[in-house]
């Protein structure tokens, strides 16, 4: 894939459509990593800047016909979403991300993506910080060698939320975090 059609696509890994070829290219381009994390700054910024500035609304007067209805809507929509969040985490598996002192800084949930694919979110905090600084994430299993999974920027507090697409052809056993010019040196591992 060309560097000019990898960069037009990366919104897409923000919603978790990308094809192999895309991530294969990202995987390899500093350029593209560092895109594709300013990108996911914004979406993050904008989305919480939406759900915090909903137009308010003044309560109307209903009838106890319209109040049991609304109140069924109400119990039902809570219903639906209550079985679509436990039915999307059913298979999550979630690994707690800690230093070599034992201090937690952070957890990776696993779960499934698609038929090739599962789906790699990390959540970070308190991750030493230096300027501008980049980590690389690696993965392992217990028959093949140590994968890099990718690049990734935390903020002036250490923290970040990155999502990654692995193989679903793996059982993912573990994974660490180091510096990306020395790959010995870990930072954090499950």
């Amino acid at each position: 894939m060309k560097h000019e059609q990898a960069w037009k696509l990366l919104p897409d890994l923000l919603e978790d459509l990308a094809d192999a070829d895309l991530l294969a290219h990202v995987r390899a381009c500093p350029d593209c990593q560092r895109q594709l994390f300013l990108l996911g700054r914004v979406d993050r910024m904008l989305r919480d800047r939406a759900s915090t500035q909903r137009p308010s609304r003044r309560p109307r007067r209903s009838s106890p016909h319209g109040l049991l209805l609304t109140t069924a809507v109400a119990i039902g929509t809570v219903a639906a979403v209550a079985a679509l969040v436990v039915g999307s985490r059913s298979g999550a598996h979630t690994m707690m991300l800690r230093t070599a002192s034992g201090r937690a800084v952070g957890q990776a949930v696993m779960a499934y993506s698609d038929a090739r694919n599962v789906s790699l979110a990390l959540t970070a905090r308190g991750l030493p910080v230096k300027s501008g600084q980049v980590y690389v994430l690696w993965a392992g299993d217990s028959t093949r060698l140590p994968m890099q999974v990718g690049r990734f920027m935390v903020d002036r507090t250490g923290g970040c939320r990155v999502r990654f697409n692995l193989p679903a052809t793996h059982k993912w056993k573990r994974f660490w975090v180091t510096a990306p010019g020395n790959p010995s040196a870990v930072v954090a591992s499950t």
